[in-house]
């Protein structure tokens, strides 16, 4: 059993206890209150004749059961608690896929998905280099519109040692602060995840960790263009990332030492085209000297 199975197991258990606890909340009720006691057995009676299509007042019964319930503090919600996923209703599966409930849950469960360090976003603009500062206010103003970004990627460009790292880390930190399901990734462990996909599985325990970057509501890509240059993997991979989160206007950061010019000859027109697109993104480039030196 993978994480995502695992992950739709707990779902469906979890809903399960919810309406075994709804049932023995009601039953309990029900010994202890002579009065809805009685008005449930003649609600049954009247349900009976009603499914018999015999003369009954199963409306009239109904409503004085409710009124017994609600004497009590007894809500509907209480004895039939509504899913806690609105898309699948706790089943785990959506249109045939394993739904966003279950996604989120094995990015939060695994902490390989977060490579980036956490950092306090509002700690870290009061320190930023001033070549980045500015940069804040704008990353704020991303953080503050999701989930409904106009423009759902965030690139920064710019020389190494001016504080992108941290940047991304407390956009990452915030934004899981706020319920976002977020991966950080190095442009290194990208691939590494990429390598694992397309090479492990078919073997049985494999862990998927390549899904969760197309899926999770946040990912960030730290340091693109130190990767390795794998035949078939690299450049497929991580147009494969980009298109699917391009397309499905997911919220995605990535920095880079490279200049524009240098995105488009490493990975070609159509990744740079989906990256600097006006649309859909906003591409930053800090020009300062190393912070680090």
């Amino acid at each position: 059993m993978n994480a995502y199975q695992r992950a739709v197991k707990d779902i469906i258990d979890q809903r399960r206890m919810d309406l075994d606890n709804g049932t023995a909340l009601w039953w309990e009720m029900l010994r202890k209150d002579e009065k809805l006691r009685a008005a449930h057995a003649r609600y049954q009676e009247e349900a009976i004749k009603n499914a018999q299509k015999l003369p009954n007042e199963l409306d009239k019964a109904r409503e004085e059961l409710a009124v017994h319930a609600k004497r009590l503090g007894i809500t509907k919600q209480m004895i039939e608690p509504p899913p806690r996923c609105k898309i699948c209703n706790d089943t785990g599966y959506a249109d045939g896929k394993y739904c966003k409930c279950v996604i989120k849950r094995v990015i939060e469960a695994d902490k390989e998905n977060l490579v980036l360090p956490q950092v306090d976003f509002y700690a870290a603009k009061k320190t930023a280099p001033k070549a980045i500062a500015k940069l804040y206010t704008k990353a704020e103003k991303y953080i503050n519109e999701f989930p409904n970004n106009e423009k759902p990627f965030f690139i920064i460009l710019g020389s190494a040692g001016t504080g992108k790292t941290m940047l991304a880390a407390g956009v990452a930190t915030e934004m899981i602060s706020r319920g976002a399901a977020t991966v950080t990734v190095s442009a290194f462990d990208m691939v590494k995840r990429a390598k694992d996909y397309h090479t492990q599985f078919a073997i049985e325990d494999y862990r998927d960790l390549f899904t969760p970057m197309l899926e999770c509501d946040l990912l960030v890509i730290d340091d693109l263009g130190t990767e390795t240059v794998l035949k078939n993997i690299t450049r497929e991979y991580f147009y494969t990332i980009v298109n699917e989160r391009w397309l499905r206007r997911r919220n995605t950061v990535i920095t880079s030492n490279l200049s524009p010019n240098d995105l488009i000859n490493r990975y070609g027109e159509a990744v740079f085209s989906r990256l600097c697109d006006k649309t859909k993104a906003d591409t930053f480039i800090v020009a300062a000297k190393n912070a680090r030196i």
